[in-house]
């Protein structure tokens, strides 16, 4: 189950929102659990098909000041934008990445984990800094209103890039 570990601060939320609509989200991923969801990375980016490819992402202070103090040693953090209607069929999370990630929720989302049979299902309210464990079956209920995500994680060792060999992804 998601363990609710911090908040941003209300005062800091708006701030946060201004910053968020302001960034390069698009539609990366093709995918059949996330249709319609907008993303970015930061950090190192991956193309998540089944050999992935690492790239250098987007760099912002505020990011790497916030994934150094809820997941020291992250390599990557994925900006993901829902609209109304928007949300994201249960899956695991791709192979190259550690078990363990936090995420920062910008809104308000129903978060489900199906751990064994029965779902687990953990409302999470705006501001709300989660740590989770994104190898058990998880998914976002379709939201109402717009919810930003921002998902640190640490890649496992093999697919770390060596110093100077991080790949740019073509344009």
């Amino acid at each position: 189950m998601p363990e609710i570990i911090d908040h941003i601060p209300p005062q800091a939320l708006a701030d946060w929102r201004c910053w968020l609509q302001q960034q390069p989200v698009s539609e990366l991923l093709c995918s059949r659990y996330a249709r319609g969801r907008r993303e970015c990375y930061y950090g190192l980016g991956v193309t998540l098909h089944k050999t992935p490819t690492v790239y250098v992402a987007e760099q912002a202070d505020r990011v790497q000041t916030l994934g150094d103090r809820y997941l020291p040693g992250w390599h990557s953090a994925l900006l993901c934008e829902y609209h109304p209607g928007v949300g994201i069929n249960p899956h695991r999370d791709h192979t190259c990445f550690a078990a363990w990630a936090v995420m920062v929720n910008f809104g308000q989302a129903d978060f489900v984990e199906y751990p064994s049979r029965e779902k687990v299902i953990t409302p999470l309210s705006d501001g709300a800094i989660v740590r989770l464990n994104t190898k058990i079956l998880h998914a976002v209920r379709p939201v109402q209103h717009l919810r930003y995500s921002l998902t640190f994680r640490q890649l496992k060792p093999e697919y770390q890039p060596e110093t100077g060999q991080q790949q740019a992804l073509p344009i």
